[in-house]
């Protein structure tokens, strides 16, 4: 009798362009492939544990068409700037709103939670939740699991999303963290060594060898405050050179994998499928959160979704219905 699989969806970073995230899971959903394993890694992170907090994707897709830049991180130079006075910081935006947002304690998400512990932590748990984070200390990664007795919480949760120089480094029982994508952006390892026999990934990059199609962002919003347009604009120049060095990481790591498999390792994976868009996103979906932006990242990933994972997971109707031409 053939052994049920044990199934894990991995989760990378990526800011606002974590709405693709939300268009990969309707696929899923849709041909009724649920995971059992959740890692993620920053905006991994927050919709893994939001999942993981017993949050259905009907209620976290309609969280990220509610979610704005100033539900993450603050929008005005003079309280970045006294931020940063005040605290001795050097980073650039300040990501206090983000953890109010994630606890459902701001007035705008009152009742609202993204993430709830409680949940999140029980041992009867739906999924096994993995988040990533880098002890800056010792230089290392570390994985926050709501399997481990302190389970995970918003705070862990930012500290996946803290990324170096951009938002404040977080302070967990006088440990300091920032972004696991720091090391690993895409931590599909992990889904390994938790014994996945299925692995899907999403990527926020094209995956290397792929065709690509074209795809325009509505043109994103200018920042009020000039002061903190200037990084915005600085930050969208360094984002494709960022984007190719992830992609190169994981690319890597996947070769290397690969390699062990020749050799008798992994022998009960079945298989590890990457999703990805097929051409680079438009620069600033990391760092700013629109509306109109995500609902078009939930559609194209539903479409590269459906691309990737057709063949191997479509039947019967739903793949009658995939065969039809693309509505353009």
């Amino acid at each position: 009798m053939e052994k049920k699989p044990k199934r894990a969806l991995v989760l990378s970073g990526g800011g606002g362009r974590g709405a693709y995230h939300i268009g990969v899971l309707t696929y899923l959903e849709k041909v009724g492939w649920r995971p059992d394993i959740l890692v993620g890694t920053s905006i991994g992170a927050v919709n893994a544990a939001t999942l993981g907090s017993g949050i259905p994707l009907s209620a976290l897709r309609e969280r990220w068409l509610d979610l704005r830049t100033g539900d993450v991180q603050k929008m005005r130079a003079d309280d970045v700037f006294i931020d940063n006075l005040l605290r001795g910081g050097k980073h650039v935006f300040d990501t206090t709103p983000l953890p109010a947002t994630l606890t459902g304690h701001s007035k705008k998400w009152l009742g609202r939670p993204w993430i709830i512990p409680e949940i999140l932590n029980d041992s009867e748990a739906r999924y096994d939740v993995w988040i990533t984070a880098v002890d800056v200390k010792r230089h290392r990664l570390v994985y926050f699991s709501n399997r481990d007795t302190e389970g995970i919480d918003a705070e862990k949760v930012r500290a996946s999303c803290s990324i170096p120089l951009w938002y404040e480094h977080t302070k967990i029982h006088g440990c300091t963290y920032v972004d696991g994508g720091a090391i690993t952006n895409t931590p599909f390892r992990k889904a390994l060594e938790s014994g996945a026999t299925e692995i899907v990934v999403v990527l926020m990059a094209p995956w290397p060898g792929r065709p690509v199609r074209s795809w325009e962002a509505k043109q994103l919003p200018s920042l009020n405050d000039e002061l903190l347009a200037i990084p915005q604009r600085l930050w969208a120049a360094f984002e494709p050179a960022l984007d190719m060095l992830l992609t190169e990481i994981v690319w890597h790591d996947f070769q290397h994998l690969e390699a062990q498999r020749r050799l008798g390792d992994y022998h009960n994976l079945k298989w590890i499928r990457f999703v990805a868009p097929e051409e680079p996103l438009p620069t600033g979906l990391v760092t700013i959160y629109e509306r109109e932006n995500h609902i078009r990242l939930f559609r194209l990933a539903e479409e590269d979704a459906r691309v990737t994972l057709g063949e191997l997971l479509d039947t019967g109707e739903e793949q009658a219905a995939h065969s039809r031409p693309r509505a353009r």
